[in-house]
This record gives C-alpha cells, structure tokens and sequence, in this order.
C-alpha cells in the first residue's frame, strides 16, 4: 500500500511540474508572437541610431496590429532578397505621402508613397527608394 502511495504522490508532483512548465511555454510563446520580443539588429543601415557591431532591440508587436505605424518609427521587415532575414528601416512616409529624393540616373524624383522606408546611413544597404 505505501509503495502505490509514493507512485500516486509522485506522478502527481510529476503532472503538476508539468502542467506549471506548460503553462510557462504558453505564456513565453504569448509574449513573443503577441507583445514584444528581443532581436539582434546589426550593421551599418541604421548607423548613428543603431550600433554597427549590434543592439539587441525589443520589438514590440501591438502597434502594427492597430496600425499605430507613424513618422520617425524604427521597424522590421524581410528582406525581400533573403525572406529568413529580418531588416530594419526608418518609416519616412505613410500611404499617400509624397516623397522626393535625389537619385543619380534619374536627378530628382517623386513618387507617392504606399509605405516609404529608410536607412538610417545614406547609401549604405538597399531601401524602398530602389
């Protein structure tokens, strides 16, 4: 009989650590998909406002659920060259918006803009101007 206790007692302390760990996931798995989450961001596109060597930046996701996405607001995005790497750029201009730029082969330029980002360093990786 003492044996069948100590197996009760312990498969229940076993279900129990099991259930706090799920609920653990679910709650990490929640934060990461729904709120915010850590990234590494490095390079040189966002130099001065990001580090070269690296920044570990927390993005949060809330905003562009509501679409609270404005003027001056660093973002994330694929790269449409590599969709596994994430990038980040500087939103210039909204939907409808009008953006002018100097581009060598076609002197001043202007386009209406459906979502415009940038840089932070001028010239130094691909952006919605190309």
């Amino acid at each position: 009989m003492t044996f069948m206790n100590n197996i009760r007692s312990a498969t229940k302390e076993a279900l129990d650590r099991t259930a706090i760990i799920a609920k653990f996931l679910c709650c990490l798995h929640f934060t990461a998909n729904y709120l915010c989450s850590p990234t590494h961001a490095y390079g040189p596109s966002m130099l001065p406002t990001l580090n070269i060597a690296g920044d570990v930046v927390l993005v949060e996701h809330i905003s562009p659920r509501i679409g609270k996405i404005g003027h001056g607001d660093l973002v994330l995005v694929r790269s449409p060259l590599n969709p596994n790497r994430n990038l980040t750029k500087r939103v210039v201009a909204m939907e409808g918006d009008t953006v002018t730029f100097f581009d060598a082969s076609h002197s001043d330029s202007s386009r209406t803009a459906v979502v415009c980002l940038l840089n932070g360093a001028k010239g130094a990786c691909l952006d919605s101007r190309r």
